[in-house]
């Protein structure tokens, strides 16, 4: 699951040592200085760094007090329950607010939450993360809105895939049980390593490698058992010293 301890990220020494030196300069940021989006975020990259969830307490309350206003996508509801979730709160009751029920609301009651990609894929990591599964209903309404080899952020079966939305419906899929030798995954991740570039990917084609996109693809590589050594090395490459 996602969030709930502490992991090694990456296969190797080298690796581990980027993501902690990424995860010491997010721990100087000021956790009253970031919006709940950021925070919920900078919750979870510490969390799974080893970063206890008690030193989280200060962002916790900073996230409980400005998630309300944040939280109005499916997408934005999923952050914050998965930044609750790493710093040990409640999603369900976090700053008097039942963010679990706000995500739920957001369905359409065929698996569908939201309007993009990212609703959808977020929200199905969030349920994952908090309840320990995903509705059936959410992997089969995202199986079916695929587009051609992949997803694009729409979730239109008739557009273009793109690679950061293919690569978080990949995660989203495995968190829900579905095995990466199934077709649709396969085909998606066969797409992905077609749209490699410069060592990495984008979201934005013509342009150089973004940290982003190339971050998705890799957990698309590891959520499937993969070491993901080439994108982690674009990783590394991309990091600012």
């Amino acid at each position: 699951m996602v969030a709930t301890s502490p992991v090694a990220l990456g296969t190797t020494a080298v690796d581990r040592a980027a993501a902690q030196r990424a995860a010491t300069w997010l721990a100087g940021e000021r956790p009253g200085g970031m919006p709940a989006g950021q925070q919920a975020d900078v919750m979870v990259a510490l969390r799974i760094t080893g970063t206890p969830a008690r030193a989280l307490a200060p962002r916790l309350r900073a996230l409980a007090a400005s998630a309300d206003g944040y939280a109005d996508t499916a997408g934005a509801t999923a952050k914050v329950v998965m930044g609750a979730v790493a710093g040990r709160g409640n999603p369900r009751r976090l700053g008097g607010v039942d963010y679990l029920a706000r995500l739920r609301s957001s369905t359409t009651g065929t698996g569908r939450y939201g309007r993009t990609a990212f609703d959808q894929g977020l929200s199905m990591l969030a349920l994952r993360t908090a309840t320990g599964r995903v509705p059936g209903a959410a992997a089969t309404t995202l199986l079916g809105l695929k587009a051609g080899p992949g997803w694009n952020l729409e979730l239109s079966p008739t557009g273009e895939p793109d690679v950061d939305s293919t690569a978080l419906s990949v995660v989203a899929l495995v968190a829900a049980g579905r095995p990466c030798t199934s077709a649709p995954i396969r085909q998606a991740r066969a797409w992905l390593a077609t749209q490699r570039s410069q060592g990495g990917w984008t979201a934005y084609p013509g342009t150089g490698p973004s940290a982003n996109s190339t971050a998705l693809v890799a957990r698309a590589d590891i959520a499937c058992g993969s070491g993901a050594a080439g994108p982690l090395r674009t990783i590394r490459r991309l990091q600012q010293r």
